[in-house]
């Protein structure tokens, strides 16, 4: 008659991938498994003669002392917790061990898994590759922004002078006194003159998008509110012509770069005004202020209106080159503004948020740090 076969325990912990070391509370090593050995360079008989202090460098014996031994009797278990083994040939070797305490009194036992930790040299090597990776990643995507921004000006510059000739002679042809042109050429004629005073607007958008990647040089700093009364000013004739109530609210104190501030006031301020409602009392309101629970110190400004607005899941759309989500004849425009705000901000080392709902309206928040 066959007799079942007792399954050997040393066997069973001998086959785990981790390191096992098992001591009672007064420090007396009570077991180990085989990869345990490995890591230390001893046989289990030099394992079950030695003391835990023994196995580890001096600083973590008293670590292990100090710290490690009070946690675990107090909660019971500890994860990866950081120590230096020490080697029969004195190499100092660094583990995480996870441990739990088991039992009470004398009985009580450390149960510890052990792991090898990475090396500060593996991780530094780590962080080095890392770093060239994301610099190069850097240096490429500044090469192409400037391919692009090349592109883009070379384009604008090519395209301008045949808009010009095109804007020019078709002007001359209408406004000719030996033209004997029928009502429907003539209406062919206005319709070309029209396409092409639309392309001069993307040509001159496309020129402006082209010059606004750069950070912009140092000069001297202005107030913002004086820059945004500036740019109201600037704007006086566009205000009264769309009949809109435009009110200031509540402004950081912050000096900033009054060139490109402006101009990206310039934009927002120029799109709240554009896309009203018809029938709609037209109304935008300016306000600003810090930004609260940053880390990096800011400020903010946003300008709302109660104009057409967009659906939210536009939102990131928004300053996308040549988007449009309007009727391109009843809101005239190269469809650039926001895509040049967006980058204006971003060479400032900030950006602008878009919220928004069709018919209710639209808000542009600008934060930029200070």
């Amino acid at each position: 008659m066959n007799q079942a076969l007792t399954p050997d325990p040393s066997f069973a912990v001998d086959t785990l991938p981790c390191a096992l070391l098992r001591f009672d509370a007064g420090g007396r090593v009570r077991g180990g498994n085989a990869r345990l050995l490995a890591l230390l360079g001893r046989n289990r008989k030099q394992l079950l003669a030695a003391r835990v202090d023994q196995l580890l460098t001096p600083g973590s014996a008293m670590f292990l002392r100090t710290y490690v031994l009070p946690l675990l009797q107090g909660h019971g278990q500890a994860d990866e917790i950081s120590l230096e083994l020490v080697h029969a040939n004195g190499n100092a070797l660094p583990v995480l061990i996870s441990a739990n305490w088991q039992g009470q009194g004398t009985e009580a036992e450390i149960c510890c898994a052990v792991v090898p930790a990475p090396r500060r040299a593996d991780h530094e090597r780590e962080l080095q590759r890392t770093q060239l990776e994301a610099r190069q990643a850097r240096e490429h995507l500044a090469r192409a922004n400037a391919d692009l921004e090349r592109f883009a000006a070379r384009a604008a510059h090519d395209l301008a002078e045949p808009t010009r000739k095109l804007q020019a002679f078709g002007e001359r042809l209408a406004g000719s006194p030996r033209s004997q042109l029928d009502p429907t050429d003539r209406d062919y004629l206005e319709r070309m003159l029209k396409a092409a005073a639309r392309m001069q607007g993307l040509v001159d958008g496309l020129e402006e998008l082209s010059r606004t990647g750069a950070p912009p040089a140092g000069g001297e700093l202005r107030p913002l509110a004086s820059v945004l009364a500036t740019v109201l000013d600037n704007l006086a004739r566009h205000v009264a012509a769309a009949g809109a109530d435009v009110r200031v609210g509540e402004l950081p104190g912050v000096a900033v770069d009054p060139a490109t501030v402006g101009r990206l006031l310039h934009q927002l301020l120029d799109n709240a005004l554009k896309f009203r409602r018809e029938g709609a009392g037209h109304a935008v309101r300016i306000e600003g202020g810090w930004q609260d629970g940053s880390e990096t110190p800011g400020w903010w400004l946003a300008v709302h209106d109660n104009g057409t607005g967009f659906a939210p899941e536009h939102a990131h759309r928004l300053f996308e080159p040549f988007l449009r989500l309007h009727d391109k004849f009843k809101y005239p425009g190269a469809g650039l503004g926001l895509a040049t705000s967006q980058r204006l901000a971003q060479a400032l080392g900030g950006g602008i948020e878009a919220q928004g709902r069709p018919n209710e309206g639209a808000s542009f928040t600008l934060r930029l740090p200070a």
